[in-house]
């Protein structure tokens, strides 16, 4: 009886797949034919209840798009166009019935949503990166990383892309070799346990010292006073924020560290991540470690930063506080 019902609901499901599938191609043939209104009711029809596949939904939209903007109705065809793009920012049309102004609207839209979308995968990444979430963060960073290369395609003039895009780069990077050393430090232990044994108790383990750890993961940030803050604090930016042109640099000279130091750093294969506060005169106020690399090479971080000098950060021209993240490799 249980299989007989599952047979049915299976048999349901491919028939109102089939039916989806005729109204959709229903709806192309009266788009071909210059029937947009008509095409726009089948289209509707077709999306109301939702459960669409997910390949059967995305045509219905794109269709959706087309015959708003063959109608003239370009508004609304740009609003069907965002959300495809928010939903699948890297998308393609390819439909035999789209017109090279159809392109370009697509083309329009895209520029217009892509800096915001990068910012919002790098967010999303960075989030996980903190959480120790790191096959969550790898695949936005990628995305990131393919969204940033179209935006250079484009041609889309934001000040803030160039900062976002070695950050991208850097993290991607720091992802990478952190999830390849738990490999390499999991292997022997998986080889040193004999089959079927149970797994000992032991107690807890003293963290070993900052210049001996092996765990590329972000440690709690350790905050630096790098000068004395400001008794009254004004908003900071940072390459989040749309609009806002950041910090150039004048003086970022990287430390001097000690052959032993780079043999140390070097072997562990990782680098450091640090956030610097610059204020509305481009100098550095505050200093935070968000990654640790090695507790030496932190201190000597510091130090350097407390030197480092920019022109300030500007928001409508006005010069602004602005979070700075650097991802340095010892």
């Amino acid at each position: 009886m249980k299989a007989t019902l599952i047979a049915g609901l299976v048999l349901v499901a491919a028939q109102v797949g089939i039916g989806a599938q005729d109204s959709l191609t229903a709806a192309k043939d009266l788009y071909a034919s210059a029937a947009y209104e008509d095409a726009l009711s089948t289209l509707t029809r077709l999306t109301e209840g939702g459960g669409a596949a997910p390949d059967i939904a995305r045509q219905v939209d794109e269709y959706r798009a087309f015959c708003l903007y063959a109608l003239g109705r370009t508004g609304e065809a740009e609003s069907v166009a965002e959300t495809m793009i928010r939903r699948e920012p890297m998308m393609k049309l390819d439909s035999p019935d789209v017109s090279p102004r159809l392109e370009v609207m697509f083309s329009t839209v895209r520029k217009r949503l892509l800096p915001s979308l990068i910012r919002e995968r790098f967010k999303m990444a960075r989030t996980a990166i903190e959480d120790k979430n790191l096959k969550e963060a790898e695949p936005k960073l990628v995305e990131a990383r393919l969204m940033i290369a179209e935006a250079e395609k484009l041609a889309i003039k934001d000040d803030g892309l160039a900062d976002l895009s070695v950050l991208v780069d850097g993290f991607l990077q720091l992802v990478r070799s952190t999830a390849d050393q738990r490999q390499a430090t999991a292997q022997p232990a998986a080889q040193e346990s004999p089959a079927g044994a149970a797994p000992a108790v032991t107690a807890p383990a003293a963290t070993p010292p900052a210049s001996r750890r092996t765990d590329a993961a972000p440690t709690p940030p350790r905050r630096t006073e790098a000068a004395p803050a400001p008794a009254v604090t004004s908003r900071v930016y940072t390459v989040d924020d749309v609009g806002v042109v950041p910090p150039a640099v004048i003086n970022q000279r990287m430390p001097a560290m000690t052959p032993d130091l780079v043999r140390i750093t070097k072997a562990m294969n990782t680098s450091a991540v640090v956030e610097v506060v610059i204020d509305e005169k481009g100098d550095v106020v505050d200093a935070t470690v968000i990654k640790s690399v090695n507790a030496s090479f932190d201190s000597i971080v510091i130090g350097a930063a407390r030197r480092w000098k920019y022109r300030p950060a500007l928001k409508d021209g006005v010069p602004v506080r602005y979070v700075k993240t650097l991802i340095l490799v010892p």
